[in-house]
């Protein structure tokens, strides 16, 4: 059993104890040691359904921060697979679509994920962040190059065959995606 499950099991517990103490001290009311057991057990059933509260937030939010995540490590799956990079060479300049790592800086600074058990996880967001950044700033460089006015055709075809090199930056990117969406815990 979980931590969450054993204390909302003691605070029900412990709520169903001072009721049925609550109902016997109502029907036989001349004997008074009934009342201290009555409100010592609400309260302490009360202090740890403050801690219910806290474990059962903690859990909602970092399902929400985790399914953020994986829908945006979804969309950029999405985007690497957009046609402007396909193998086929490209008869034009092109404008490349960008990663996105916006959830994955919010499940960075939330707290959400600062437990013990995701530490793997956060490092492994923290290199996919680095490399989404990476990765888009050598799109930027090759669309400048690209896009200058002395660019060949010949020159265009080489900067998409170093794109699609079988130890390419993208394709390292798109391993790192892969491994990354592997690697989540499913909420």
């Amino acid at each position: 059993m979980t931590r969450r499950t054993v204390v909302t099991v003691v605070t029900y517990g412990l709520l169903g104890v001072a009721f049925v103490l609550g109902i016997i001290w109502f029907f036989w009311p001349g004997n008074s040691r009934w009342e201290p057991a009555v409100n010592t057990l609400t309260l302490v059933a009360g202090l740890s359904g403050i801690f219910v509260e806290r474990l059962t937030a903690e859990a909602e939010r970092r399902t929400e921060v985790l399914r953020a995540v994986v829908d945006e490590l979804q969309e950029n799956t999405r985007l690497l697979n957009d046609e402007r990079f396909s193998p086929d060479a490209p008869t034009s300049r092109q404008v490349y679509p960008r990663l996105v790592v916006s959830a994955v800086d919010l499940a960075l600074v939330s707290g959400a994920l600062g437990l013990h058990r995701d530490a793997d996880l956060v490092g492994l967001l923290h290199r996919w962040r680095d490399t989404v950044h990476l990765f888009n700033r050598r799109l930027d460089l090759t669309e400048i190059s690209t896009f200058s006015n002395t660019i060949s055709p010949a020159e265009l075809a080489a900067f998409h065959r170093a794109l699609h090199r079988e130890n390419s930056y993208f394709a390292a990117t798109r391993e790192k995606l892969q491994n990354l969406l592997a690697a989540i815990p499913q909420p």
